[in-house]
């Protein structure tokens, strides 16, 4: 790890003793290098960490070898001798420096290994998760019926979860039911349409609430008394859509709930249940269900606008609505309140596009902000920008630092790209006024500064090619950060946007914009006048690429309030 190694190398230059640490993990019969010094010592000590008894070895050898615990796994340090050790010293003299530097070069280690095994147990968990979304997102993809795909959709979900039992319920406003479209574990007329009057019903709740909803014990079987038998618990979970303020799907009115992001439009209910042992279902396995009723809920929409489109012979107004709708996956930039404010907007060049940004408030003391560019721009693009942005709002709560959870999303998407041919810039920051610095990763993304109050814009310079192009490892960068900081992050389509001759703006025009704000302007009046800018430029000329600038500043520690939950 290029951590120990850096660690190692400075205790050499503190004590003049080479240092190396081996490790062996569960289950591994060849230790392997966590750390060292130097590769001279590396190379050393490779015989010692393999002998049966490495302590003598060591011994035999003028080292000085430890046992440790490095993480899940055992380990040795092996420290050369020196002069000082063979011969006796005063106290405080460099043997004491020298085991005083241990003790604090240990418990960083331990910290270190640690994270990494952390991390990796967290990717674990979520791989099974992340495998779901896209077996889903291509079992829709594939498909303009969502019902003719419904059984697939319902084992694979209830699969994930552990669920034996599980209905796949489809709204039916015109009578006014909740009807079955698919089940599993269950007879085929087993299962009755659920009026959406029956209120006790944990499918109706759900429905009502456009959320997820859980029982246990007896309340279970009373919610739900054919797949909660012998009162197995019972999650029920919305599939919904963002509302796009236009009903073209039918002439009944759709219940609405309005929440944090928006009006959410319910189309139907996943209920499960019968997890082996009796298990209840957790907090983590709500959250996967309100993502994938989500993600069914889109496409179920889409499905229908396609129809629409069909019958109507209105394509044009579809598409308008399929912009609406996929802005509408976007994450508010209220969500970073109060700690931050923001101002983000995406215009594509065609009716959907393939930009994108997450801003996600981790906790009082950090804020996270993200931007991605899909090569191209249509519908192939706004397809592969909804798996990025649902792999990155995965990945950006699971990892400990910008750079592993970039790498997680290059993972996830590696088989999508090469199938596509298509690459993502991606920059993704998060803001630490506790530590006053700001840590990012940059994969390819060109556009991305950090603004001074004196209008100097420092760029985010990238440190490795889009995703798409190489598996290669994405390094993490930090800069100092100030109260009066802020984030401007943009697309190469407000960089590239002609005028009607074809003069493009260029960065450095656009840099020009920004050395002339205030500290006192907000994300929105900034946002504001670089859109104005640019509209004022292009005139009449048609947009070449998509355009999406963010813009996102950390407010006073003072002015928040320090009992605020982060989300």
């Amino acid at each position: 790890m290029n951590e120990v190694a850096a660690l190692l190398a400075a205790f050499l230059e503190a004590t003049g003793r080479q240092a190396a640490i081996w490790e062996r993990r569960e289950g591994s019969v060849v230790p392997t290098l966590l750390g060292a010094s130097s590769s001279v010592f590396a190379e050393r000590t490779t015989s010692c960490a393999q002998a049966w008894d490495v302590a003598s070895w060591a011994r035999s050898h003028h080292l000085h070898a430890q046992l440790v615990n490095t993480g899940d796994s055992v380990g040795w340090l092996f420290v050369e001798a020196g002069e000082a050790v063979q011969e006796p010293v005063a106290v405080g003299g460099p043997a004491a420096d020298v085991d005083r530097l241990l003790g604090r070069l240990l418990p960083l280690v331990r910290r270190i290994t640690r994270e990494r095994d952390g991390a990796t147990r967290e990717l674990a968990e979520r791989y099974e998760e992340i495998n779901l979304l896209y077996a889903i997102g291509e079992l829709l993809g594939g498909t303009t019926s969502v019902e003719s795909v419904a059984d697939t959709l319902l084992a694979e979900l209830a699969a994930t979860l552990g669920a034996t039992r599980a209905v796949f319920l489809q709204t039916n406003r015109a009578q006014g039911t909740l009807a079955p479209i698919a089940s599993l574990g269950l007879a085929d007329d087993a299962y009755e349409p659920v009026s959406l009057e029956q209120a006790t019903h944990i499918a109706v709740r759900a429905y009502h609430a456009g959320s997820a909803c859980t029982e246990d014990g007896n309340a279970a079987s009373l919610a739900d008394p054919i797949l909660a038998a012998r009162a197995a618990p019972l999650m029920a979970v919305a599939i919904t859509r963002p509302s796009s303020g236009v009903g073209i799907t039918g002439t009944f009115p759709v219940p609405t709930r309005r929440g944090a992001e928006g009006i959410a439009v319910p189309l139907g209910v996943l209920v499960l249940a019968g997890r082996p042992g009796g298990a209840p279902f957790s907090g983590g396995d709500r959250k996967l269900a309100v993502a994938i009723g989500t993600q069914v809920g889109v496409a179920m929409h889409n499905a229908s606008l396609v129809r629409a489109a069909v019958e109507r012979q209105q394509l044009a107004r579809e598409m308008r609505l399929a912009h609406e709708l996929q802005l509408k996956l976007l994450p508010s930039p209220q969500v970073v309140q109060p700690e931050a404010r923001a101002a983000a907007r995406v215009v594509p060049a065609e009716s959907v596009g393939g930009d994108f940004y997450l801003l996600a408030r981790l906790d009082q003391d950090r804020t996270g902000v993200l931007i991605g560019d899909v090569s191209g721009h249509g519908y192939q693009s706004a397809l592969v920008m909804a798996l990025a942005l649902s792999a990155a709002a995965i990945h950006v709560q699971a990892a400990f630092d910008p750079s592993i959870a970039i790498e997680a999303v290059q993972r996830s998407l590696r088989e999508e790209l090469m199938s596509t041919e298509m690459s993502i810039s991606m920059c993704y920051a998060v803001i630490d006024s506790r530590a006053n610095e700001l840590r990012f990763a940059n994969a390819g993304h060109p556009h991305a500064f950090k603004l001074s109050s004196d209008g100097h814009a420092t760029r985010l310079g990238a440190v490795a090619p889009p995703i798409g192009f190489s598996d290669a490892p994405i390094e993490e960068c930090v800069m100092s950060w100030r109260a009066d900081d802020r984030l401007v992050f943009l697309t190469d389509g407000v960089i590239d946007a002609r005028d009607p001759a074809g003069r493009r703006i260029g960065e450095a025009e656009v840099l020009q914009w920004l050395t002339h704000t205030s500290p006192t302007d907000t994300p929105d009046t900034i946002l504001d006048a670089i859109y104005g800018r640019l509209n004022a430029h292009t005139g009449r000329a048609p947009l070449r690429d998509d355009c999406t600038v963010v813009v996102v500043d950390r407010m006073v520690p003072s002015a928040v309030n320090p009992g605020e939950s982060s989300i």
